[in-house]
């Protein structure tokens, strides 16, 4: 039986920082090689309960999965590693006012 070739895919996890003043929620989007959607999706739940350890954070129940690639085609600058599109009558203000949620706890690297 022949396996199925490893493709790129993207995941998407959420968060929760109870230790943190507000308690702000956290989204990741996490690349993985697997052979199916389901294998990137359990790859995607085992590393968010490690990085989730890392943290003492709270792993909130959802995993979104994206293929990137077929095969081994290249990922790089400008891949597109995430989209979802949402079907909903809002005019676009309201749509994005969805997105802004306040101030946004960043880090930067030195």
């Amino acid at each position: 039986m022949k396996k199925e070739p490893k493709a790129w895919y993207s995941a998407r996890t959420f968060y929760r920082w109870p230790t943190w003043e507000n308690q702000p929620y956290e989204e990741r989007v996490v690349l993985f090689r697997a052979r199916s959607l389901d294998e990137a999706i359990e790859l995607a739940e085992r590393e968010s309960i490690e990085y989730a350890g890392q943290s003492d954070l709270e792993v909130l129940d959802m995993v979104q999965a994206y293929r990137i690639s077929d095969d081994d085609e290249e990922v790089g600058a400008g891949t597109e590693v995430f989209s979802q599109l949402h079907a909903l009558d809002l005019p676009a203000h309201e749509f994005l006012g969805r997105y802004d949620s306040g101030p946004a706890h960043t880090q930067t690297s030195e």
